[in-house]
């Protein structure tokens, strides 16, 4: 495609649009139409725009776009960062809270051995305990037998006794 160069009132036309300049384009318009209606523009005045301004508005506006871009690139750079920053403080904290726990699993192993350690001293202490205490158990049951058997024997001879014995006279 090739480009048709610009008669000048569309250059200063397009150029007052897009600046947003509505009231001075009303006037440009309004003068501009003055003087054709009139005679007073020559003919090279209203030839085409020179090809320099041609190249300066469109590397304006590319410089714009540009810019544009420019600056949606660094909002998804910034929401990019953040999310890595947000993501690395997690990671942080999860692996501090897995060094926690190691730590506190490995002390609790220590003091799981130091105490099966402890206890193992115990062990034959508590067996031999345990065997007094059945010892224990099994004299105060033969006691228990014992005492009962002479009580009943006891009671058996005082009742022989009172039958030997001559009755009491009132």
């Amino acid at each position: 495609v090739t480009r048709r160069p610009e008669v000048v009132d569309d250059f200063v036309r397009n150029f007052l649009h897009k600046m947003g300049m509505d009231m001075t384009l009303e006037a440009f318009e309004t003068e501009w139409y003055e003087k054709a209606a009139t005679g007073q523009l020559n003919r090279e005045d209203i030839d085409a725009v020179p090809d320099v301004y041609l190249r300066n508005q469109d590397l304006d506006d590319l410089t714009k776009a540009l810019r544009s871009e420019l600056e949606h690139v660094k909002l998804i750079a910034g929401k990019a960062t953040q999310t890595w920053d947000k993501f690395k403080k997690e990671r942080d904290f999860h692996r501090m809270h897995h060094k926690r726990v190691g730590q506190e699993k490995k002390k609790l192993m220590t003091d799981i051995s130091r105490l099966r350690a402890h206890f193992a001293h115990y062990e034959p202490t508590i067996t031999e305990l345990r065997h007094k205490y059945e010892v224990a158990m099994k004299e105060k049951m033969l006691m228990r037998l014992e005492r009962d058997r002479i009580i009943a024997k006891v009671e058996a001879l005082q009742q022989q006794i009172r039958s030997m014995e001559p009755p009491i006279p009132e």
